[in-house]
């Protein structure tokens, strides 16, 4: 009688021993899904952030940044131009620009891309607003044109939205 309660309590400590490696083991195989999928994360970003880390076009300034893109465009060298624009836009305007070539309206757009000003008012900082006046023929009237830029975070240059 006296081996039934050794017994018993040898069944349990089994009992919880195996629960305890199951739950240690469950852990482990979670946590071991979690790197890998932690991993293959970092490697995504990293692969998002590395063309930001290359760009480094643009100047110390806004008006810096404006001043390349406006001499690149009197070089017509429209690859260049582009290049000073936030990565997200570079192909529209490449197309833009491509356009007004082709019409023959360049020098007249370069001209009034010349009359930019700051801003005077400014809702952040972090992406200064600039104007620049354009003449619209339909309207016979001047207006003015929206430039907005932002600071690559990784090179410290200006871009053009």
């Amino acid at each position: 009688m006296k081996r039934a309660p050794k017994i018993i309590l040898g069944v349990f400590i089994g009992l919880i021993s195996l629960i305890l490696i199951w739950w240690v083991s469950y852990a482990a195989y979670s946590g071991w899904g979690s790197y890998k999928w932690q991993k293959k994360t970092d490697a995504f970003q990293a692969a998002l952030e590395q063309p930001y880390k290359e760009d480094t076009y643009g100047g110390k300034t806004p008006e810096e940044t404006w001043a390349m893109y406006v001499s690149a465009l009197e070089k017509k060298d429209f690859d260049l131009a582009v290049k000073y624009f936030a990565l997200s836009s570079q192909q529209d305007e490449k197309k833009y620009l491509d356009e007004v070539n082709q019409k023959g309206d360049m020098d007249k757009w370069i001209a009034e891309l010349k009359t930019l000003e700051k801003g005077s008012q400014q809702s952040d900082s972090s992406r200064p607003l600039y104007w620049y006046k354009y003449y619209n023929d339909e309207f016979k009237d001047y207006f003015s044109g929206q430039v907005l830029f932002y600071q690559n975070p990784y090179t410290k240059v200006w871009k053009i939205l």
